[in-house]
């Protein structure tokens, strides 16, 4: 299985289809009617469905071509969640791997006093700023800082892409009329590494 950087997934099609978060939760109800809640993953995945972005023959087309690429479910890729792809002020945070060596980059979500957040492991190469007053480098095929000198990094800002795979071998499009395309679902996921 091989982790592509290049190509990215279609902007094209990206733009519009539909991706987001999913949780893990277990829920046990006893004879009673009360309930406990064991929440699986400390951090969401996220999932969506990209086959309603295909409104042309040349976008089945490129579609089509990445599918065979990727191998369908094999290869990794990189893509733009139109949603949630940019951190900003206080949304980047950086999480210790290695104490004054290395973090990972994260992007926060706030509502109200909680928080939420998600790993992030393809920033994109160009749009990254690192707060803290010292000199960093960012892996752009991890998410992970390290500080080259001068003081920890405080924070980060910039683009970044989600790495997925097709959640499917199959591709199943259909000719429905002229400048008509039907194709069923066409399920992605966060695949992290």
């Amino acid at each position: 299985m091989a982790d592509l950087e290049t190509p990215r997934f279609p902007e094209t099609i990206s733009i519009g289809s539909s991706f987001g978060p999913a949780y893990s939760t277990r829920v046990a109800r006893n004879l009673g009617g009360k309930t406990a809640r064991n929440r699986n993953w400390t951090y969401p995945l996220h999932e969506g469905e990209v086959s309603h972005g295909v409104k042309s023959q040349a976008q089945l087309n490129e579609l089509l071509a990445f599918f065979h690429r990727v191998a369908g479910m094999y290869d990794a890729w990189r893509f733009k969640n139109w949603n949630d792809y940019v951190c900003s002020g206080s949304d980047g945070i950086l999480v210790v791997i290695t104490t004054d060596t290395t973090w990972q980059m994260y992007h926060r979500h706030v509502s109200g006093g909680a928080s939420g957040d998600h790993i992030v492991q393809k920033p994109i190469s160009g749009t990254v700023a690192v707060a803290g007053g010292g000199s960093y480098s960012v892996d752009y095929t991890t998410g992970i800082v390290t500080r080259n000198s001068g003081a920890n990094p405080t924070g980060w800002t910039g683009e970044f892409d989600f790495r997925c795979i097709f959640a499917t071998d199959k591709m199943l499009p259909s000719w429905a009329d002229f400048g008509i395309y039907d194709w069923g679902p066409v399920p992605i996921r966060e695949d992290r590494l």
